[in-house]
Formats: structure tokens, C-alpha cells, sequence
């Protein structure tokens, strides 16, 4: 192109440039509308999901009508930006296309006067331009693929964060905790939920090992937050949590939650065999093993009586079973680990009188080999407890409710 004709040909690498700023403009476009489609889909997703596991609410309710609205405005809403990001990227390969068509008309109107001086022969011009023709070519194809870059590195972007999350720290730094006899100390703990009054108030609480605490108080007085200190799936904003002398804060993660087992106050079940749930509890355990701790939870009866006993899938989060029945298997693999200390957390509070009753006979011998924290209402699980304490404004007062009390004291 520079022998044809020179001047023109700088005009033709000058255009270059126009290609590069269009691909840019359009294509920043692009990006932030991928990953923009990329969280609706998992809103989308996200409100599928919680629809179905709240099924029996909404009917309760009556609110199917609304929830399809919701979900329909949601669908509706990836629509419309999947839309978006299509038209932008169906514009970087015609618009370069027609970028380069500009450029040859803009060129064979320069050449025109060149033509017809005889400066520029007619051959030499169809020469130029199909010489620029095969310039341009590789720009719409870089058009093509910088949009894809971007619709690629946009729905990336929602993978990277999850990539770049840190994971918890602690898991394995720290020593490592020798086997626990079981002595809890917390020492002028504080802690405050983001955004919200603090749940724990330089609390001070000492429980000897072997001992069953139990700990009362009103719905949000801090009760499960205790719980969640001791497993350090929180961390105090004041003050420290001792077990055998040794501050929690300095061991791993690992070995401190592998001698604390726990029954949540909202069972949390798998998609899977009975077996598989209450083994879950502890790696590879013996069929013998399975049955002495579904014993001890008041769960083997009622298991042998499911279609296929241990071997019968339970579903998602336990749907096929019943609140109470959820509840015992899930207190069934936590007896399987076996712990130094057990924390449950209204472990009984699916029981009907009688199973709560004999769950308690079951549960006196197995109480006495480690420390209990029971946390309930119930007044009979009250009854296991060597002492009760009440918690109320993220402290321990008294029974009457007026006044600290000495934790220590019996």
C-alpha cells in the first residue's frame, strides 16, 4: 500500500485507531452487563430454591399468586439485560464492518482526484483497496473476540470473588488441643452482631468438668450466641474463652471443634440415608456404633420402623421425617462423636412429653461422662442440670430476674 500510494496508505493505518476505540467503547459495555446477568441468573436461582423449601409456608399463607409474580419479575428482569448484552455484542462485528466501509469510501474519494490526474492508475486502486480490505479483516475478527473476552471475563468476575474469598482462618494454625477434660471458662466476654446492641455484656461463666449448665432466658438473649463463642464460629469483641486453662483463640480451629459437639436449634440434615446422616458424626463408624447412639437419642424404633430402616433416604434437609424425628437423629450423630462437650441447643424441644421423658432417662448416664451446656425452656431437661442460670440482656441474673448472679455459685 505504501509503493501504490503513500499518502493514502498513512490515511488507511491512521483509521486504525477508529477500530480500536469503537472495540473499547462498545465492549466496556459488555463486561459490566455479563456479570450483571450473572447475578440476576443466581437471584433467579436463589429465589427457585427458597420457593421450593418454603412451599408448605407459602400455601400456608396463601401467597402463591405473589411469589409467581416475583418470580416471573425476576425471569423478566434477566431478560430484559440478557437483551442488552446481546445487542451490544452483535454491534462490535457489524459496526467494525462498517467502519471499514467508511474507510473505502472515504479513501476512493481522496483517490478520485488521483485517478484522474494519472497520478494513480485504475489497477493500482483496486490493488489498494483490496489490500485494505485484508487490513480490516483482522479487526472485525478482533472485534468478535474482544467481545466474548468480555462476556467471559464479566461472568468471571462473580468466580474470582468466590475464588479470592479467604477461608476461615485458624483451621490449622494454633497448637493443637490435647484431649479435654472439659472445663469452660469465659472471662469478661462481650460480643455484638454487626449493626446491632451487643448480645453479651462482659459476661463471666465457669462450668467444672462433668457439669450440666443449663442456661435460660428470653428469645434473643444471647443463649445460641454463647454456643457459637465456645465453636469459635464467632470470635468475642472483649474478654476471652478459656477450656482446661487454654485460651480457645490460640489452638486450631480442628482440634477444638473435633471434641464440642452440638445439636442446633435448627436441624441441619443431608440428602441421605439415616445411616449416612448420624455417621456423619465421626469417620467410618461400626453399624453397632450407629445403633447404641440412635439408641441413646430415643431414634432406633422409630428408624427401624422407616421403609428401609437405616438405609432409608431421608431427602433435602430431612422433608421426609418428622420435626421430632429430625431432631433425634440429628442428637444421635452428635452422642456418635462422642464429645468432651456437648452443647444442645433446644435438643428436645420437637419431643412430645413422653419421648422428652425418656430421651432424659436415656440421656442421665451419658450426661454424667461429659459437660452439657442444655440450653431450653423445657422445664423437665431443667431437671438434668446440676445448676440453671438465666440470661437476659446479654447477662446472668438471677432466677427473679432482678440483680447479677455469681455464675460460680450453685
Amino acid at each position: 500500500m505504501l509503493q501504490i500510494q503513500a499518502l493514502l496508505a498513512i490515511l488507511a493505518a491512521v483509521l486504525i485507531p477508529l477500530f480500536y476505540l469503537w472495540v473499547k467503547v462498545v465492549g466496556r459495555r459488555v463486561r459490566p452487563l455479563a456479570r450483571e446477568v450473572q447475578e440476576e441468573q443466581a437471584r433467579t436461582i436463589a429465589i427457585a430454591e427458597e420457593n421450593l423449601g418454603m412451599l408448605p409456608a407459602i400455601k400456608a399463607f396463601t401467597r402463591e399468586a405473589e411469589e409467581s409474580r416475583r418470580y416471573r419479575a425476576q425471569i423478566e428482569r434477566v431478560v430484559r439485560l440478557s437483551a442488552r448484552e446481546r445487542r451490544f455484542y452483535a454491534a462490535l462485528g457489524p459496526g467494525t464492518h462498517l467502519l471499514a466501509a467508511i474507510g473505502i469510501v472515504l479513501v476512493l474519494w481522496l483517490a478520485q482526484a488521483a485517478v484522474s490526474h494519472g497520478v494513480l492508475a485504475a489497477p493500482q486502486l483496486v490493488s489498494f483497496l483490496l489490500y485494505g480490505q485484508l487490513m480490516a479483516r483482522p479487526m472485525a475478527g478482533l472485534a468478535d473476540l474482544y467481545g466474548q473476552t468480555q462476556r467471559a471475563r464479566g461472568a468471571l468476575g462473580r468466580l474470582a470473588e468466590v475464588l479470592a474469598e479467604e477461608p476461615e482462618p485458624g483451621w490449622d494454625q494454633g497448637k493443637r488441643m490435647p484431649p479435654i477434660k472439659g472445663a469452660i471458662e469465659f472471662r469478661g466476654v462481650s460480643f455484638a452482631y454487626p449493626g446491632r446492641e451487643p448480645a453479651l455484656k462482659h459476661l463471666d461463666l465457669s462450668i467444672a468438668p462433668g457439669e450440666t449448665v443449663g442456661i435460660i432466658g428470653p428469645n434473643g438473649a444471647g443463649k445460641s450466641t454463647i454456643a457459637h463463642l465456645l465453636l469459635r464460629l464467632h470470635s468475642p469483641s472483649e474478654g476471652s474463652i478459656w477450656i482446661d486453662g487454654v485460651d480457645i483463640a490460640t489452638i486450631s480451629l480442628r482440634s477444638l471443634r473435633s471434641q464440642i459437639g452440638i445439636v442446633p436449634q435448627h436441624v441441619l440434615l443431608f440428602h441421605a440415608t439415616v445411616r449416612d446422616n448420624i455417621a456423619y458424626g465421626r469417620p467410618e463408624p461400626t453399624q453397632e456404633q450407629i445403633e447404641r447412639a440412635a439408641r441413646a437419642a430415643r431414634a432406633h424404633d422409630f428408624i427401624l420402623g422407616l421403609p428401609q430402616g437405616y438405609d432409608t433416604w431421608i431427602g433435602d434437609r430431612g422433608v421426609r421425617l418428622s420435626g421430632g424425628e429430625q431432631q433425634r437423629v440429628a442428637l444421635a450423630s452428635a452422642l456418635l462423636k462422642d464429645p468432651t462437650i456437648l452443647i444442645l441447643d433446644e435438643a428436645t424441644a420437637m419431643f412430645d412429653p413422653e419421648g422428652e421423658r425418656e430421651f432424659l432417662r436415656a440421656c442421665s448416664d451419658v450426661f454424667r461422662e461429659r459437660t452439657v451446656v442444655l440450653i431450653t425452656h423445657r422445664p423437665a431437661s431443667l431437671e438434668l442440670a446440676d445448676r440453671v442460670l438465666k440470661l437476659q440482656g446479654g447477662e446472668f441474673v438471677s432466677a427473679g430476674g432482678e440483680g447479677k448472679v455469681s455464675v460460680r455459685a450453685q
